[in-house]
């Protein structure tokens, strides 16, 4: 499941970023390129413009889902960003008259080291790449561009047994959700007093997107722990084949969601970001059908379906009574 983008400096210096793969999907993959390509190169992320190539061309690329974005995107920045510094480099070096391994990156430019006020910035270098081919080494050719086909190497099967189609990542975050509930007896309905989610993606990247990714995805859970099914009648005829009949969760039934981020980097990754994505989606269901389970211990019911719907809460409370009794 690669991942590939090009980076390409132009004249004055300005940085455009291509991307190969699906576009926007609502979870700020714009918003995350251009964060990561100006830690690259020490720029504002507001100088980082991001396009998306033509569906007729470009490289493999997988595109959001999977929590997989950050963390490939990240790899394919950060070596196609080596590839430009390694020739912004020798460029710099030769209008600095300074071997390259007695220059660094700093704050948007090429400087010597130990001397700062020697320097030459990103489009003063991007300026001699473009228009003053003639002015520099022979084997140094025009422009300054660079793309990448990331593959993740630590991405591997999860066991001998290949017929077996999963994948198993090692830079997935890991989440807690802790919901409390009250359940009325009498209406079989679930009331949401507090829902609090911690999550672990490693580097935050930017932590309000991720915050829409818990909250998006935890409104999906709750959809899924009690409110959306497919229903079927006895002759197997679709009664719930319109937003009239399939319940979704709306802002009333979705509570506010406190949250709460542990950092803890992964070894394997860029930055040591993990995904996030699907945490929210993932964790709401069990952990609203341990809550349900908890409320309604005291009568012997247990959350065995889901969605636990009014109506199921309310027969699990009658058969439930039926066997005390």
């Amino acid at each position: 499941m690669p991942e590939s983008i090009t980076l390409s400096v132009d004249a004055l210096g300005n940085i455009t970023a291509t991307l190969y793969s699906c576009a926007f999907w609502g979870n700020s993959p714009e918003t995350m390129v251009a964060q990561l390509v100006a830690e690259e190169f020490d720029v504002d992320p507001y100088s980082v413009n991001v396009v998306y190539s033509g569906s007729n061309q470009g490289l493999p690329a997988t595109g959001p889902g999977g929590s997989r974005f950050t963390v490939m995107i990240a790899g394919a920045i950060e070596a196609a960003a080596a590839r430009i510094k390694e020739k912004a480099f020798k460029i710099g070096g030769h209008i600095l008259e300074a071997d390259t391994t007695d220059l660094e990156w700093a704050e948007g430019a090429i400087r010597v080291k130990g001397s700062p006020e020697r320097k030459k910035t990103l489009g003063e270098v991007a300026i001699m790449a473009h228009l003053f081919k003639h002015s520099l080494p022979d084997d140094i050719e025009s422009g300054l561009e660079a793309s990448k086909v990331f593959d993740h190497p630590y991405t591997t099967m999860p066991s001998d047994d290949r017929k077996n189609l999963g994948v198993f990542y090692p830079f997935m975050g890991h989440a807690c959700h802790i919901p409390i509930v009250e359940v009325d007896v009498e209406t079989g309905t679930v009331k949401f007093l507090k829902y609090a989610a911690v999550h672990d993606c490693g580097t935050l990247v930017n932590p309000r997107s991720l915050a829409g990714h818990i909250v998006g995805g935890a409104a999906q859970g709750i959809g899924t722990a009690l409110f959306e099914q497919y229903v079927y009648d006895a002759d197997g005829n679709f009664l719930t084949g319109s937003y009239m009949d399939y319940l979704m969760p709306t802002a009333m039934e979705v509570p506010e969601v406190a949250i709460g981020h542990q950092e803890t980097p992964s070894p394997y990754t860029l930055h040591g970001i993990k995904g996030g994505g699907e945490g929210g989606r993932m964790m709401a269901p069990a952990a609203i059908a341990s809550a349900i389970d908890d409320a309604l211990a005291p009568l012997g019911v247990r959350c065995s379906v889901l969605p636990a719907t009014p109506e199921r809460i309310l027969n699990w409370i009658d058969e439930a009574r039926s066997r005390s009794n």
